[in-house]
């Protein structure tokens, strides 16, 4: 089984030197790893500056690929910034509900005083802060510098991220929230018989006065997809829940939307096409490069949580193989 390792050394002498790849290195789709993906950790001394190096590599002991970041971490704290290190997690629906399962399955209960208040504590990380946010707002709030790290999909890190490089995947399978980006077209009319991106992009219909109507709320993701694959007469409609009635109401042609089991787009007469995945996501655990280097106590808590997440994983992990090898 493939895994994903990360290491906290300490930098080598000499001068520090950051270096920054593209965002593509740093969070590779999740595709390219297997779903459970865990992550070995050492934290370098609290005192001293670190190195956070993060690197993907085989759990067979292949050496480290091409995937790393460097970034010089330093524990100072800039004058009249917060002291708190601020964690943020989604506030409503089945993403908040399995967050606060999986934390606490990590011995990381979050208390709530208030359940209209959308501040919350958890006791066995000190001085940090839990913030409820809708998933957009958390990734928008890392790059702000107004939460440190988070937990949200993958596809709504790389919508609302754009590639941002101060944002870093520092684990990118925690193993629920499985879901995949996928174009979606009618099993009916004009697309009876296209079954790739590649054959779409080819039809004569579409023209600049005439061009394919979208629906997504991928108002990021969407266009670029769609330029990638030689889709050049395009126009975009914004929406957000019950997509799948577009074609049929007349307001699309196609959808661009998230898919978990494909039901919901058999019942509404869509199917998927070869090539229309743009991504697969699930949910994972993000942080803020700037957070980690500048601010106190973020380097710390990011290590803890990740330690207890990877320990609850390679334990349920762990349980699956044992449970599967003795039903066989």
């Amino acid at each position: 089984m493939a895994s994903a390792s990360m290491s906290l050394v300490s930098p080598a002498s000499g001068p520090q030197q950051q270096r920054l790849p593209s965002p593509s290195s740093v969070a590779p789709p999740l595709s390219a790893f297997f779903r459970r993906a865990h992550t070995s950790v050492i934290l370098s001394p609290a005192r001293t500056p670190a190195l956070l190096r993060i690197v993907c590599c085989s759990s067979a002991g292949s050496s480290p690929s091409s995937a790393a970041v460097a970034v010089a971490v330093s524990n100072g704290r800039p004058d009249g910034e917060r002291r708190e290190v601020r964690f943020g997690l989604p506030s409503k629906g089945r993403m908040a509900e399995d967050t606060l399962g999986l934390l606490k399955d990590c011995q990381l209960s979050v208390k709530q005083v208030n359940p209209r208040q959308y501040v919350a504590e958890i006791p066995q990380l000190s001085n940090l802060q839990v913030w409820f946010q809708r998933p957009k707002d958390i990734v928008k709030k890392l790059l702000s510098g107004d939460l440190d790290i988070g937990i949200v999909g993958f596809d709504t890190v790389s919508e609302h991220g754009q590639g941002n490089e101060d944002l870093i995947i520092v684990h990118e399978a925690l193993d629920y929230g499985d879901c995949h980006l996928s174009l979606a077209i009618p099993k009916y009319g004009i697309f009876e018989k296209i079954n790739s991106v590649k054959e779409l992009a080819q039809m004569p219909q579409w023209t600049a006065e005439k061009p394919l109507r979208v629906a997504t709320g991928f108002g990021y993701l969407g266009p670029k997809f769609m330029k990638e694959n030689g889709l050049k007469h395009v126009s975009f409609s914004t929406g957000e829940g019950a997509l799948e009635a577009a074609p049929a109401m007349g307001t699309a042609d196609v959808i661009l939307d998230l898919v978990s089991s494909g039901t919901t787009l058999k019942e509404n007469n869509l199917k998927e096409i070869e090539g229309g995945t743009v991504l697969e996501s699930q949910a994972v655990l993000v942080a803020s490069r700037k957070s980690l280097n500048q601010r106190e106590g973020v380097l710390g808590a990011t290590h803890e949580i990740l330690e207890r997440l990877e320990a609850h994983l390679k334990a349920v992990g762990q349980f699956t193989v044992c449970r599967l090898l003795y039903i066989c």
